[in-house]
């Protein structure tokens, strides 16, 4: 069997990350728009803090970015003996160092709503029942081929920003939906085109077309067990059926933010 071009495997996966991104910013727009007083906004604020943080390996987490630059140094910086071990450990720094920036801008927010510092032990602890099942998800697909799960996450990466698409498009004059739109829209740049790019290493990677199937079911696993992980984060319910119908496209891609 002839495996798809190259074009054709990312075509696929971006449309499979659009549609999963729509609903993640489905969501969030639903408990976003909805009339809440600050405090309803904290326990969002904290869990995000919470993954902003654990996404790299900020807070502990196995075979995270974090623990192979650590690794890399503890090593010698083997990295820097090539010039593309030199590109991937500036790309990994890079990507640190972003992800502690999205975490800044929610908690200097979280902070200005309870008056408190926002303290790691707090943080540590707010692992969510969805946030366990990700995380099974995420050891399960290593362990069973950790180069396509590698490959699966890179392109499914940061939800493809829905959540942070849904926060930039808010129309308000609230001064605390404001600064959460300011967050959410510097966020949304960031790491809108990380999902792409990342499609980008399956043409070059994959060398059997059933490769590529497995590598999109890790992807839509992966996505709808991010869709329950958002509700939970937001306490909304999102049903099954619902999580199918976006599975199968039925929902509105995301307009282009001005």
């Amino acid at each position: 069997m002839v495996l798809r071009t190259g074009r054709d495997m990312m075509s696929e996966l971006s449309h499979f990350v659009e549609r999963f991104a729509a609903g993640e910013a489905e969501v969030a727009r639903t408990f976003l728009t909805a009339p809440h007083e600050p405090a309803d906004h904290v326990p969002w604020l904290r869990h995000q803090c919470y993954r902003e943080l654990r996404g790299p390996g900020l807070l502990k987490r196995h075979q995270s970015r974090t623990d192979w630059v650590i690794e890399n140094v503890n090593s010698g910086l083997p990295a820097a003996e090539s010039r593309e071990g030199r590109a991937e450990f500036d790309r990994q720094l890079g990507q640190i160092r972003e992800e502690f920036a999205h975490f800044r801008l929610y908690a200097d927010i979280l902070e200005d709503i309870t008056g408190s510092p926002v303290l790691m032990r707090d943080i540590e602890g707010l692992e969510l029942a969805s946030d366990r099942r990700v995380e099974e998800v995420r050891a399960r697909l290593m362990a069973d081929d950790q180069h396509l799960a590698h490959l699966a996450y890179g392109v499914v990466e940061g939800g493809g920003a829905g959540i942070f698409h849904a926060a930039a498009a808010l129309e308000t004059d609230d001064p605390l939906l404001g600064r959460i739109r300011d967050a959410g829209r510097a966020i949304y740049d960031d790491e809108v085109g990380h999902g792409e790019n990342n499609a980008g290493d399956v043409a070059a990677s994959l060398s059997a077309e059933g490769d590529f199937e497995k590598l999109r079911a890790m992807v839509v696993e992966i996505s709808q067990e991010r869709l329950r992980m958002r509700a939970e984060m937001f306490g909304i319910e999102i049903s099954e059926e619902r999580i199918a119908e976006i599975t199968d496209g039925k929902i509105e891609p995301l307009a282009p933010l001005p």
